[in-house]
């Protein structure tokens, strides 16, 4: 491993007063004519004019790649990306749903490295635009599914740190998608995509291009529509039936909760699903249970339509000075289905009309008191489903021009809106009228103060929850809306040129100013928030946060680069932000490149950044969710919180916002090398190290641990406040099952990484079967620790010594964390055909062993898939591409610690899948 010292904090204020010191003398007018002055601004720098290539590690997805690869989503582009990959950073709709924890149905967002989304700074044309009006959890993030996969020329993508060059949450790197900025005539595109598979997955897409210039101006326009068809867990066999069946199900258990020792569960669940205590059929911690395989009913991918629009317009007054607007409009739906919600606890009138009469003698026979209620732990038989619209426009106004023969300047007023409407279709019920209903107290105008016999209606919560009318499911369910929106107005002022020089040649500079304000609602139903009295949601299992927080945000900024030698550049930026509620902050970078040959060149450079809470977790309020504590054999838990069962034991959870929060900061820095040889083969070679330090988030299993040090955390159901933290079990005692849990968003320690990025291409021309071009991308992550509370008892893997409370945990080739990820493949060109295959790698990982039924040291196998694509030019002006992913039809590698039997953020069970498409240009 390299090692490498880093600056220090007192290098971030020389750099700014050294900027002006490279200049050894002013350099005189130049006579280059400015209209031919190269324009083109690289991801990852201001400086425009100049050959920055290769002087900063940033990866590139040409149109030509976007047209082999047959991606018909910018998800799926990003896939090709190592640097994307690992962890649970990135999102996809793959991991939407309708429950609190789950990212917001129909978006998606992305992570560089597995720093999270609210560390890659998402950019479209070098502009920002405005978060997703849902955050995921407590993290803003942009939803790149608002942009249009037709529209987008390029993507650039930065992995190293770049705060001092586009702001603070550049914290992992940028992903910039460069659109289109003009077209001459009309072209046509349509596909469709499908899996083997006997069920419907289908995925068309649709886009028209049209532009045109007349004198001085230009315009263009782009519309485009895709949809797809959900995918279902029960759709597939490795994930029909969960690992960990819920033994909260359909069939409720029943306890009177004074006589009676274990719970009960009617006979008429079946046989398989009931756990009564028979041979292979062992009871649960709390006693009888009929399990449910939430797998039934849970969405892999959710059915999603979008229709986007994107035009621009661009006129030349002469004399360099243009005008250039952009306008996008997207419009996204998509709905989700999550596991039925779970009711506990709850009362039931002894003498209930729906009661079996074997059940009833049971509870006789146990001793329970007939003029008392019992009461019943179960689920609803329907799936939670949500639908959610989410509008999004973009509007970017700007000039640009010269002042006199060596600067440029540019300036744009950027508006954008995020709007997003959310309604439950199905399995969201109201807890009051469930209640009164359970007891036959239901009023037909829902009203909760009828009495059984007297027009009093009753929910029947037996015989699998079949019996019960249309006039009492419509009285108990609800659509429970939730609102959001998001906005975003800014101003930029940057000018780049020369001045100054030193003996090996100009400086070339470029400074700039910006200014905007960030404004985010999401306003959720009373019926999904967390009632301020009582504490309780008003709905089962189902919940939002409201979120209102609003931010100006000002900044200065500063870069150099400065010819050393003719072989030697350094280059200096840094940027000053000033945040009304977070304060100000200065973040420099400082870069190397030396080329001492042609074939050769080596580069290094470091940064730092200042990450100030999101606005979701600056203003948020509480935050409805669900977790599971881990109660595998040996775990620290077992013999305490767990009661000695190895099941986990899963719990509701509110999590509130924290006015003491800090903002979180960085470093980072790389080193590399790009070497060439001969004129077709070049390697990539990059070192990369980020250690990000005061991060936002929760931790449960801290407030579990101190919880064993201080038993007053731990209450009774029902008995903690709204805001106060702490633990409910069912008797207030640990060992008793837990109920619900209240924790705080907290600054929770570091993560570090580290690691290497390769890259390979060779090229072959003119061998007489055409043209190839060889190419391999892959990261190997060398460490991924990640700060968390410790224990005395605590049989991770990687896990350092106990410090002030806290350890680093090693993640790298942990669950969900592998160490290489890489995509190797060859395009062909012969004639009017163009083929590409390539395979997918993802390597193999341990398995989440702190998961009940996971065996110690089990291993996720990796995971290697092959894609072919074939595009044939059928004329000048049309041609058509067949694709193929998963050529081998390969199922993804089973890990047990995901309630999917397989793990959705790095692998997926399409299986084989077929995808045509035809371009027409007129």
């Amino acid at each position: 491993m390299l090692n490498i010292p880093l600056p220090r904090r007192p290098l971030a204020a020389a750099v700014l007063c050294c900027l002006p010191l490279a200049v050894v003398a002013q350099s005189p007018g130049s006579e280059q004519d400015p209209n031919e002055l190269d324009r083109i601004v690289v991801t990852g720098s201001n400086i425009k004019g100049i050959d920055l290539e290769d002087a900063q590690p940033v990866k590139v997805i040409t149109a030509e790649d976007i047209k082999s690869l047959g991606a018909v989503t910018v998800a799926d582009l990003l896939q090709q990306v190592s640097q994307t990959g690992g962890g649970t950073g990135n999102f996809s709709t793959a991991n939407s749903g309708s429950r609190q924890a789950d990212s917001p149905a129909g978006f998606a967002g992305v992570s560089l490295r597995g720093l999270g989304t609210a560390s890659t700074l998402t950019l479209i044309n070098g502009r920002r635009m405005s978060v997703a009006s849902f955050a995921n959890g407590s993290e803003n993030f942009v939803d790149i599914n608002a942009i249009p996969l037709a529209a987008i020329d390029r993507v650039e993508i930065l992995t190293t740190g770049a705060s001092a060059i586009y702001g603070a949450d550049a914290v992992a790197g940028v992903v910039n998608f460069i659109l289109r900025r003009d077209f001459d005539g009309l072209r046509l595109s349509a596909s469709y995509a499908d899996s083997e598979a006997s069920t419907d997955e289908a995925r068309m897409n649709a886009n028209l291009v049209w532009g045109a210039s007349a004198g001085d101006s230009r315009f263009m326009v782009i519309l485009d529509a895709y949809r797809r068809n959900a995918l279902y867990d029960r759709d597939r066999d490795i994930s029909a039936v969960e690992p960990r069946p819920s033994q909260q199900g359909i069939y409720p258990s029943f306890n009177d909760l004074f006589a009676q020792d274990i719970d009960f569960v009617e006979q008429g669940c079946p046989d398989s699903q009931r756990f009564d205590g028979r041979p292979g059929f062992p009871i649960s911690r709390f006693g009888e249970y009929c399990e449910l395989n939430r797998n039934a009913f849970t969405a892999t991918d959710p059915e999603t339509e979008r229709l986007g629009g994107y035009a621009t317009f661009g006129h030349s007054f002469g004399d360099g000075l243009e005008f250039f607007s952009e306008l996008a409009l997207q419009r996204n739906t998509s709905e989700a289905n999550s596991d039925p919600a779970p009711w506990s606890q709850e009362e039931i009138d002894f003498f209930h009309p729906g009661m079996p009469s074997a059940l009833r003698q049971r509870l006789l026979a146990a001793g329970v008191d007939p003029d008392f209620t019992i009461f019943g732990w179960g689920r609803f038989p329907d799936s939670r489903t949500i639908e959610v619209e989410t509008t999004n426009w973009r509007w970017v106004n700007g000039l640009s021009g010269y002042l006199g023969s060596d600067w440029t300047w540019e300036t744009a007023l950027n508006l954008s809106r995020s709007e997003s409407e959310q309604r439950a279709v199905a399995g969201i019920y109201n807890v009051e009228r469930f209640r009164a209903a359970l007891l036959g107290e239901l009023c037909a105008n829902g009203a909760t103060n009828c009495s059984p016999g007297s027009g009093g209606l009753h929910y029947n919560p037996f015989s699998g929850q079949t019996q019960n009318s249309q006039q009492v499911l419509d009285l108990l369910r609800e659509r429970v809306p939730r609102d959001g929106e998001s906005e975003l107005a800014a101003w930029d002022l940057k000018f780049s040129g020369q001045w100054g020089e030193t003996a090996s040649g100009p400086v070339s500079w470029a400074f700039g100013v910006e200014a905007r304000r960030e404004d985010i609602r999401d306003d959720p139903s009373p019926l999904a928030t967390a009632d301020p009295v009582t504490g309780e949601v008003p709905v089962y299992g189902f919940g939002s946060t409201e979120v209102r927080a609003d931010r100006d945000q000002y900044a200065l900024f500063a870069e150099a680069l400065v010819p050393l030698h003719e072989t030697l550049d350094l280059r200096l930026a840094g940027r000053f932000d000033d945040y009304d509620d977070f304060g100000s902050d200065f973040n420099p970078a400082v870069s190397l490149r030396w080329q001492p040959t042609d074939g050769a060149l080596l580069r290094g450079g470091w940064n730092t950044s200042f990450r100030a809470p999101s606005l979701a977790q600056s203003g948020a309020g509480t935050t409805l969710s669900s977790g599971a504590l881990p109660c595998s054999p040996g775990g620290e838990f077992l013999d305490t919180f767990c009661g000695g069962f190895t099941g986990d034991d899963f719990y509701l959870s509110e999590v509130y916002g924290n006015p003491d929060l800090r903002a979180e900061t960085a470093e980072a820095w790389f080193v590399g090398t790009v070497l060439q040889f001969g004129e077709s083969t070049t390697l990539t070679l990059d070192w990369f190290d980020f250690r990000h330090k005061n991060l936002v988030d929760i931790d449960a299993l801290e407030l579990f641990r101190a919880a064993l040090i201080d038993p007053s955390l731990v209450v009774a159901r029902g008995e903690l406040a709204p805001g106060q933290i702490g633990i409910e079990t069912r008797n207030g005692t640990i060992g008793s099952p837990i109920e619900e849990v209240h924790l705080q968003l907290i600054n929770v320690g570091v993560q570090k990484t580290d690691g290497l990025d390769i890259g390979l291409e060779h090229r072959v021309d003119d061998t007489g079967l055409g043209d190839f071009l060889f190419y391999l991308d892959a990261t190997w992550t060398n460490s991924y620790e990640r700060s968390e509370s410790c224990g005395g008892n605590d049989p991770r893997r990687g896990a350092g010594p106990c410090i002030g409370g806290q350890r680093l945990v090693e993640l790298n080739g942990e669950f969900r964390y592998p160490e290489w990820l890489a995509n190797v493949g060859v395009t062909w060109w012969r004639g009017d055909f163009t083929t590409r295959v390539w395979a997918d790698y993802t390597d193999g990982y341990y398995d989440d062993d702190q998961r009940s039924g996971v065996p110690a040291g089990r291993r996720v196998p990796s995971w290697t898939t092959l894609n072919a694509s074939l595009t044939w030019d059928l004329t000048e002006d049309a041609y058509a591409t067949l694709g193929v992913r998963n050529l081998g039809d390969r199922d993804p590698p089973v890990a047990l610690g995901s309630a999917s039997n397989f793990d959705k953020f790095n692998h997926d069970s399409l299986g084989r899948w077929w995808q045509v498409s035809y371009t027409h240009r007129f």
